[in-house]
């Protein structure tokens, strides 16, 4: 008897030692090994532009993800179009399939030494992968270093499976950084982010995710932008990724391509890697 229960007791300690070894989080970028970065590194010149596009980007994920709590991961990928120009205060997100959902940016007057808001929000009903979404509402707030954005709590409504709309809430923090640490480089002109967020319905929450992003300004050069996100807390593995190409310039930021939902494990390939500063990239 002592046998067995001595058998039973290592099964389960075993079980419970697997369960925490693979619970662990994924690993920190290597800018944060020795905790916060260096001053040099604490910062982006983050532009008006990006700032919009970012945070419509973000938006649009997260009314994806409050679709996937209702739908499930099923596979599938939209062409969207993200377009941010300041200078006539333009900036949107949309899923340009016939009947998708648009969501408009309005960036608030910049508080010096503390950072600004942008308002992002849902003027109509839309689809997405066929499930109405409606009524999406948020603030994303960045600091002054532009290296920090903060989404508190995003509200959007979704059709659920009794055909009235669910009210879900999602709350993000995301960290920007370049990939060097000064402008004469190349690798300047990307900004790198890595953060986690939660999603809520009826305020409790029910997801978890893990996201990251980067994205390289034209400069000779394609720019290019992805935004990924894969579920680490709820049903099953699944990945969100936003990964668009086209012109990200000091007063204009406009990419078209798709987003992309995928059963795949967190460490699976990432479009990430494809998103690159041109090898050939030199300073006069």
């Amino acid at each position: 008897m002592n046998t067995k229960l001595s058998t039973l007791t290592s099964a389960i300690l075993v079980g419970i030692s697997s369960l925490a070894s693979a619970a662990n989080p994924p690993s920190v970028p290597s800018i944060y090994t020795n905790g916060p970065a260096e001053p040099r590194l604490n910062m982006t010149n983050m532009r008006d532009a990006e700032k919009a596009a970012f945070a419509l980007n973000e938006a649009m994920m997260q009314a994806t993800e409050a679709m996937i709590y209702v739908k499930g991961c099923s596979e599938f990928q939209v062409p969207v179009e993200v377009y941010s120009y300041p200078d006539t205060n333009t900036h949107y997100i949309m899923d340009t399939t016939f009947g998708g959902i648009q969501l408009t940016a309005n960036p608030q007057t910049a508080v010096p030494g503390f950072g600004q808001n942008i308002d992002i929000s849902q003027a109509t009903q839309g689809m997405l992968n066929g499930t109405a979404v409606q009524g999406l509402k948020g603030r994303y707030t960045f600091n002054d270093k532009n290296n920090m954005m903060v989404g508190e709590k995003t509200g959007v409504q979704v059709k659920g499976q009794n055909k009235t709309f669910d009210q879900f809430y999602s709350t993000v923090i995301k960290d920007f950084y370049h990939g060097g640490t000064y402008p004469q480089t190349g690798e300047f002109y990307e900004i790198y982010d890595y953060g986690l967020q939660s999603v809520s319905k009826f305020g409790y929450p029910v997801n978890k995710w893990w996201q990251q992003s980067k994205s390289v300004r034209d400069d000779g050069q394609q720019g290019c932008t992805v935004f990924q996100k894969d579920r680490l807390v709820g049903t099953g593995a699944c990945r969100i990724s936003l990964s668009t190409k086209g012109l990200s310039q000091p007063d204009l930021f406009w990419q078209t391509g798709t987003l992309k939902v995928s059963k795949v494990l967190p460490g699976a390939a990432s479009e990430i890697s494809n998103c690159n500063v041109n090898p050939t990239f030199q300073v006069p």
